[in-house]
C-alpha cells in the first residue's frame, strides 16, 4: 500500500505541475486516451484530437471505478449526464463525440492535427506572457468560487500581474489608445522585441 501511494503522489504530482505550468500547454491526442490519460488531458489548458482518437473511462468494465482523477476531470469537463453516462457504461468514444462533450477543444483529421496545434500554439506565442499566465491561472481557480469571491480574486490577480509586467500592459493601452493601431477583440497587440 506504502508504494502505491507513493506512486500515486508521484504521478498526481506531475499532472499538478503540468496545470500549472508557467505557459500554456496544448494537449494532442492521436491515438487513445483512456482512464489515467484524463490526468494529463486535464492538466494542459487547451486539447485537440484526431476524429479517430479514442477515449474512454473502460474501468467499470473491469469492475473498479474510475479513479486517479479520471472521475474529476470527466465531471470537470462533462455535461453532468455525459459524465455519467461515460464512467457508467465503459464504452469508448471518438474524438468528434469527445469534442462534442467538451473533453477536448476540437477534432480534425488526423492529417491536420498537428498543423493545427501549431497554429494555436503560434497564436499564444504572440500574447503576453504575463497576462497568459494569469489567465490560466484565474480559469482555473474561479470555477471553485463565488462571483463575489472571483471578483475580488481577479482584482488581486491583475495587481500582481501588474506588478511583474507593468509595461507589457501599458504598451496594449498605448497602441489602442494612442496609436490607434491595436483594435480589441480583433487579435493581440505587438509585443516589444
Amino acid at each position: 500500500m506504502g508504494a502505491t501511494r507513493k506512486a500515486q503522489r508521484e504521478s498526481y504530482g506531475w499532472w499538478r505541475r503540468l496545470r500549472w505550468y508557467q505557459k500554456p500547454t496544448i494537449a494532442m491526442v492521436n491515438g487513445w486516451c483512456f482512464g489515467g490519460g484524463y490526468g494529463p488531458l486535464f492538466a494542459c489548458d487547451l486539447a485537440f484530437a484526431a476524429e479517430e482518437a479514442q477515449f474512454g473511462l473502460s474501468e467499470i468494465n473491469w469492475g473498479i471505478l474510475p479513479g486517479g482523477g479520471a472521475t474529476k476531470v470527466a465531471v470537470e469537463l462533462l455535461s453532468f449526464r455525459n459524465a455519467m453516462y461515460h464512467a457508467m457504461m465503459g464504452e469508448m468514444v471518438d474524438g468528434k463525440t469527445a469534442a462534442a462533450w467538451g473533453l477536448v477543444n476540437e477534432a480534425l483529421p488526423l492529417s491536420g492535427l498537428r498543423q493545427r496545434v501549431t497554429e494555436v500554439a503560434n497564436v499564444l506565442l504572440k500574447k503576453n506572457p504575463v497576462a497568459l499566465k494569469a489567465t490560466k491561472d484565474a480559469v482555473r481557480r474561479v470555477g471553485e468560487m463565488t462571483y463575489e469571491n472571483a471578483e475580488d480574486y481577479l482584482v488581486r490577480a491583475q495587481e500582481a500581474a501588474n506588478s511583474y509586467d507593468n509595461d507589457g500592459r501599458k504598451e496594449g493601452i498605448r497602441q489602442f489608445i494612442d496609436e490607434k493601431t491595436y483594435k480589441p477583440g480583433l487579435g493581440a497587440y505587438r509585443l516589444k522585441d
